[in-house]
């Protein structure tokens, strides 16, 4: 069968197409035929090593992956053959895929297998961003990096669809993202290759209250920052976020950059580096899962990118340097 395979870890390079044998299935498994596989950071993060190397090399890579049930071990209950499903596990990038019921999604009839590999990782990710950690108010003001990526997109939807007098102030990289994120309902929007986003967000909502001398006024910024980037942003996120403002740092697709919390000491901003991870298992976990049920069964769709598995180098090339927009998909 055909799968994608990282060969050694690190350079974008080290990925192929090639032949692999069909899984066999536990007892506890179904096989699932994949149609497509989704592209996420953690794809990224697997094929430098991170967080570990302790997988040998070479393995099937992709962590997600949507098709149909053609096989159900002995001992699986609820899940028949035929089933549309979306799997969320390592090895997903292939033709085949042995999954325990766990890792399984059902998908409704009327969603597209490319359109639900959009959401029950990332938009599981915008969920929590907004409601379980920096839990969003109405009224408030929301600076939002990397806005136009995959989860980034879905957050501005969620804050500009389920609450009506939030603010936000989007970030992308050209001309093009920008203007979806104007269609998307962004109230503002950066070009950061071409602009200070720091400037531009104090020019919008004026300078931000900061240090001792200013007490407790809030005054300018924005109330929550999300960033997914870091790299440099570390540096400077801080200087548009207000007194007691909130800054959840979710991802690192600029680098790890270095954050100096004296710089901010008297401001009172809660930073929180937080991954979807540790809230699995959780009660918030559950009604993330009603959350995404919902929004699939009830809201506008995005349309993915879908790119043959043949062009995995190219494509989580330019995933990786930020070129792309919104979700990309593998035909496999």
């Amino acid at each position: 069968m055909k799968a994608a395979f990282i060969n050694d870890y690190g350079a974008v390079e080290n990925l192929s197409v090639g032949e692999a044998e069909r899984p066999g299935l536990r007892p506890n498994e179904v096989l699932v035929e994949a149609e497509f596989g989704g592209l996420r950071w953690g794809d990224v993060m697997a094929r430098n090593g991170l967080p570990s190397r302790a997988r040998p090399t070479p393995f099937v890579a992709g962590q997600e992956a949507s098709g149909v049930i053609v096989e159900v071990g002995p001992e699986v209950r609820d899940w028949q053959v035929g089933q549309r499903v979306m799997v969320s596990g390592g090895g997903a990038w292939a033709k085949y895929v042995a999954a325990h019921p766990a890792l399984l999604t059902a998908v409704p009839d009327h969603v597209g297998l490319e359109q639900v590999l959009a959401y029950p990782v990332n938009l599981r990710t915008a969920y929590y961003m907004i409601y379980t950690w920096a839990k969003v108010r109405e009224g408030e003001r929301v600076l939002l990096h990397a806005a136009a990526g995959g989860v980034g997109l879905l957050a501005l939807q969620i804050l500009k669809r389920k609450f009506r007098s939030v603010e936000v102030v989007a970030i992308a990289s050209t001309e093009e993202k920008l203007q979806l994120l104007r269609d998307e309902g962004a109230d503002h929007v950066i070009n950061r290759k071409t602009q200070d986003y720091v400037a531009e967000v104090l020019k919008i909502w004026g300078p931000k209250a900061t240090g001792f001398q200013t007490g407790g006024r809030q005054e300018g910024g924005v109330d929550v920052a999300f960033n997914g980037v870091s790299g440099d942003t570390l540096s400077t996120d801080w200087q548009v976020i207000r007194k007691r403002g909130r800054w959840v740092i979710y991802g690192y697709s600029a680098g790890r950059g270095r954050l100096d919390t004296s710089q901010f000491g008297y401001d009172g901003i809660t930073v929180m580096p937080f991954s979807s991870i540790a809230w699995q298992g959780t009660q918030d976990a559950a009604e993330g899962t009603a959350f995404i049920a919902d929004w699939i069964a009830n809201e506008k769709l995005i349309v993915p990118e879908i790119h043959p598995i043949e062009d995995v180098v190219a494509v989580q090339r330019a995933f990786e340097a930020g070129e792309t927009t919104g979700k990309i998909v593998f035909k496999l």
